[in-house]
């Protein structure tokens, strides 16, 4: 059982269920599974009302980086509002945006020269869309009025990110009246990522794919403004890891039929996936960039949207020309968040953070392949510092029914054991901070293993 409550934060509970709406729930849940309150944060745990610590095996939905209150960002966001929180970014700018950029570029794709600050991932996206469109038409293409995406993909929850995400889900399909016009490729999971490959077939397979590729620009290419995805890995649509070789003929049918190329790292950058930004490992430059949540280190909301020159010249032009990208936020490029962000990078400079993911890496994959050995679970698979497996029901060999709530039991009943998951649907995960202790990833995957059993 877990340890109780202080009786102040009954209160606050009550105070919680009367006035509070909290995101991707059925608030008729908390009614008897009320939220767990959370009083601080220390490295890699999140610290609980009720004294106990868990493994934050999520990055609090992959934001957290380096750990929780991590002292040089803390200093950094100390130091920063009290010299300058925020001023409006339109007409003015300042030393904490221009430094991020400086410190950004170099680890960027060197076509990418032109930086855009929003708020978060949605946002980043909705600026990459719009920007996408508006250059198409300020290039003579008028008809170029569609997007391209990947089935089962998720670029965040405004209109226009939901208009390029996956349709035929719970969270996204009743809006369909009210988005973008988009067409969608699908692309087969890449076996060689899972622990246990089967790969019979897979050369015809991934050839196919390549030859349907191809097929879909030839048939919706001359239409599409833009084509967006997740480089390697679609994460909220399940932790699909998918081939680089069809990211490459990605990049290659966006050029021949002169679509941009947007590629969402919003969840994949900073180092989860192995390297610096996941894109690298196929060698692809997108022609838009939208980065966020690891940005500031998990400690404030921020997100840039990178952009080529080629792009940023077809905006160019008198204020009478009505080329203008009339887009901003009134948090854009928020001093204090730029501040952190800054320090957040320097890390990357000053510790050897993505040496550390290398060996986060390797205990991620020896914890799944602990878990594959299961019979609850099917398709154990790593990516980097992200591991992730199918669950089912042991005795069919099948998915848990929805009514079941198998997932929110698990992550309830792993909290009681010091570590928070949050399976999406039949997929469990982890994707800690970089700064995560492999030996406390080992522990993750034998209480995951008990919970299992039990």
């Amino acid at each position: 059982m877990p340890t109780p409550l202080p009786p102040d934060w009954i209160d606050r509970l009550a105070l919680d269920r009367a006035h509070v709406w909290h995101p991707f729930t059925q608030m008729q849940v908390h009614e008897a599974d009320p939220p767990v309150p959370l009083v601080g944060g220390e490295g890699c745990d999140l610290l609980l009302a009720n004294g106990e610590r868990v493994l934050d095996g999520i990055s609090s939905w992959w934001t957290c980086l380096h750990g929780h209150g991590h002292p040089r960002l803390v200093s950094a966001l100390e130091r920063q509002a009290a010299k300058l929180d925020h001023a409006m970014f339109a007409g003015f700018t300042h030393e904490p945006a221009l430094e991020l950029v400086t410190r950004l570029r170099p680890k960027l794709p060197a076509n990418l020269r032109r930086a855009f600050f929003s708020d978060d991932g949605s946002t980043a996206v909705e600026v990459a869309l719009k920007m996408a469109f508006q250059a198409q038409l300020q290039r003579g293409e008028q008809g170029r009025n569609r997007f391209g995406a990947l089935r089962g993909g998720y670029h965040g929850d405004t209109l226009g990110a939901v208009g390029v995400g996956e349709l035929e889900n719970f969270m996204t399909g009743l809006f369909r009246p009210l988005l973008l016009a988009c067409e969608r490729l699908e692309v087969p999971e890449d076996p060689r990522r899972e622990i246990e490959p089967d790969l019979t077939g897979w050369p015809e397979r991934i050839e196919t794919a390549g030859q349907t590729l191809i097929a879909f620009f030839a048939t919706h290419g001359p239409r599409l403004a833009a084509f967006i995805a997740e480089p390697l890995i679609q994460c909220a649509g399940g932790m699909r890891m998918w081939p680089p070789e069809l990211l490459q003929e990605l990049r290659a049918q966006c050029d021949t039929h002169g679509v941009y190329l947007i590629l969402d790292e919003v969840a994949t950058g900073f180092g989860r996936t192995g390297t610096f930004l996941a894109c690298e490992q196929a060698g692809v430059a997108p022609d838009l960039l939208c980065l966020s949540k690891g940005l500031t280190g998990g400690t404030l909301p921020l997100s840039l949207t990178w952009a080529t020159d080629e792009l940023y010249g077809h905006f160019w032009g008198t204020p009478a020309s009505g080329r203008a990208f009339l887009h901003g936020h009134s948090y854009t490029a928020n001093a204090t968040a730029c501040a952190v962000a800054c320090a957040s990078l320097a890390l990357f400079d000053d510790e050897p953070v993505l040496a550390n993911a290398q060996t986060l890496g390797k205990a991620m994959r020896d914890a799944f392949a602990r878990l594959a050995a299961h019979p609850a679970v099917r398709q154990a698979r790593s990516l980097g510092t992200i591991g992730a497996c199918r669950l089912v029901d042991p005795a069919t060999g099948q998915a848990h029914a929805p009514e079941a709530r198998f997932g929110w039991r698990l992550h309830r009943r792993a909290l009681e054991r010091g570590l928070l998951v949050r399976p999406i649907g039949d997929c469990l995960y982890l994707m800690p901070p970089l700064s995560t202790p492999p030996d406390r990833i080992a522990e993750a995957a034998e209480t995951l293993l008990d919970l299992l059993d039990a």
